[in-house]
């Protein structure tokens, strides 16, 4: 899953290119694709999808799977490569690796299983291939377990008087005229 990115320093449709080149040197490999966002350039990135996917059989492009499809696809694959949040916040909780391509998600919130390179074809096949011999088996999302709705829920059932939590208090500020 790969997103046009505004403010990285190379070009969105230059990494994309970068990304399909990497792809393309990987043999026997299946590919499962979703389209990027509404950002600016993604109508490029789609039209460039379907070029790549219309001359690869092994590739599938989908416009959207939906939540419970694109997680259960997720669950199936070897790894994740892209630019997504995704690659952060789901794929840990599937013990699958992510590359991270460029600066997209810089700065967030990382599980071990999430390998960082910059937009480059020998840069993404060499992390793309590091990733395919890695074991995430251990991996712990840093996101949470995907429990936590019970977990609050939990908390609020253990509140005796919920009133003074949903009370409303004012405060008078001063200001100049």
């Amino acid at each position: 899953t790969f997103h046009p990115s505004t403010l990285d320093s190379v070009d969105a449709n230059a990494q994309f290119d970068q990304l399909l080149a990497a792809l393309e040197q990987l043999d026997d490999t299946g590919l499962w694709f979703t389209y990027p966002n509404a950002d600016p350039q993604g109508r490029r990135l789609i039209s460039r999808l379907e070029e790549f996917v219309a001359t690869h059989k092994q590739a599938k492009a989908f416009s959207s799977l939906g939540q419970l499809r694109y997680l259960s696809l997720m669950a199936q694959v070897d790894a994740v490569a892209g630019n997504s949040s995704s690659g952060l916040y789901e794929a840990p909780s599937f013990k699958i690796p992510t590359v991270n391509i460029g600066d997209r998600q810089r700065g967030r919130l990382q599980a071990l299983s999430v390998l960082n390179c910059e937009p480059y074809t020998e840069d993404i096949l060499a992390t793309i291939l590091k990733s395919l011999q890695m074991d995430c088996s251990s991996t712990v999302n840093p996101y949470g377990d995907g429990n936590s709705s019970a977990r609050i829920l939990s908390v609020l059932k253990s509140i005796d008087d919920y009133k003074p939590l949903v009370k409303k208090s004012f405060f008078e500020v001063a200001y100049e005229k």
